[in-house]
């Protein structure tokens, strides 16, 4: 998927120096994209446009900040954010899941927006405005495996900040993920508003 390159006015000590090349750092990739998002644009493409906006203006993006995040990327319905916390990134994603759920609870089911969420830890390369590298795939795969409305993490992730949030948890496993040579051991944290027996009963 091609991306339209975005980054917050925030302090970026990793973006690449013109003349040095690539920079490799480990980081936590968060992946984000809209769950329907073709159908609600069909059904409304002018309104589904103005609330993806008004979505990000007063939901992802404050969060984004109060957690410490870098917007990277974005395309269309989908996102790229970086942190350097593990902690701070998984959380930020429950968040966004939460705060999601919570605005659109008055209205109609079939018009609700909601975003499946992977996220990874691992190297990922920095060239210029361009992200790249393990990190940033397996978080997209584990998104395109995530059930609307979680966070889809590996164990690495789960290891090193999911487990300790308290949060309804479902185990799926070693995947197999597309284009990704080992399997990649996975969980799906939800908010605490979901209910457990419905998610793993």
């Amino acid at each position: 998927m091609a991306f339209a390159n975005r980054s917050w006015p925030t302090r970026q000590p990793n973006r690449a120096v013109a003349g040095r090349g690539p920079i490799t750092r480990l980081l936590a990739a968060v992946y984000a994209d809209m769950a329907g998002y073709s159908r609600l644009f069909a059904l409304d493409d002018t309104g589904t446009v103005a609330r993806l906006r008004a979505l990000h203006h007063d939901l992802i993006e404050p969060a984004i900040r109060r957690h410490h995040g870098r917007l990277v990327q974005t395309g269309g319905d989908s996102m790229l954010i970086i942190f350097e916390s593990v902690a701070q990134a998984v959380t930020c994603a429950v968040t966004i899941q939460s705060e999601t759920a919570d605005d659109a609870a008055d209205t109609p089911r079939d018009r609700r927006m909601r975003f499946r969420i992977g996220v990874d830890l691992g190297d990922i390369i920095m060239d210029g405005m361009n992200f790249h590298g393990d990190g940033v795939i397996v978080a997209t795969r584990l998104q395109a495996v995530c059930p609307p409305g979680g966070v889809c993490v590996s164990r690495a992730v789960h290891e090193r900040g999911g487990e300790r949030l308290g949060l309804p948890t479902q185990a799926l496993g070693a995947l197999d993920l597309k284009n990704i040579p080992r399997p990649v051991e996975a969980f799906v944290l939800w908010p605490p508003q979901y209910e457990v027996p419905l998610l793993l009963g």
